[in-house]
């Protein structure tokens, strides 16, 4: 494994690890005779290296894990993780640069992105964020912190 891909992973490994330390409350669904405790929401956004190593160490965390990338190829990648790609619709073709990675997209590309990632992170406990994209820093994340829960994890 190449030094790039190693680090990814551990990255995503840790990412987690860390989510679910600071998170004031368990990954898996709970159930014992003093009640049930729903699973933890996990979104990860970016499903390159560590993007899919987040999703598979939250999945055996037990926690309910999708994740988004604009990139269309990674869908089956995602899926046999275990996690659902949300928003496919947005990504195409154009959102990949001949050696696989994310390129940059227009403006108009990302205000749709915008809204629809302000929504879905709304009602997750934890994002993790591992897209790498050129370009100047553009993220849902921050509009959408206000409107989650109590305890909620940006990683």
């Amino acid at each position: 494994m190449d030094a790039l891909s190693s680090m990814a992973t551990i990255a995503g490994y840790k990412a987690v690890l860390m989510a679910a330390n600071a998170l004031p409350r368990m990954f898996p669904l709970l159930m014992t005779a003093a009640g049930t405790l729903a699973p933890a929401r996990v979104f990860v956004l970016g499903a390159g290296v560590a993007g899919l190593q987040a999703i598979a160490t939250a999945r055996r965390l037990g926690a309910l894990v999708s994740a988004y990338d604009v990139r269309p190829a990674v869908r089956e990648q995602v899926e046999s993780v275990g996690a659902p790609l949300c928003g496919h619709a947005f990504g195409s073709r154009s959102a990949e640069d001949q050696g696989g990675y994310a390129r940059a997209m227009g403006d108009s590309f990302y205000r749709r992105q915008r809204e629809f990632l302000t929504e879905i992170l709304r009602e997750q406990d934890v994002v993790v964020a591992t897209a790498a994209v050129p370009g100047p820093a553009r993220s849902g994340a921050g509009h959408a912190r206000d409107g989650r829960g109590h305890g909620a994890r940006l990683r």
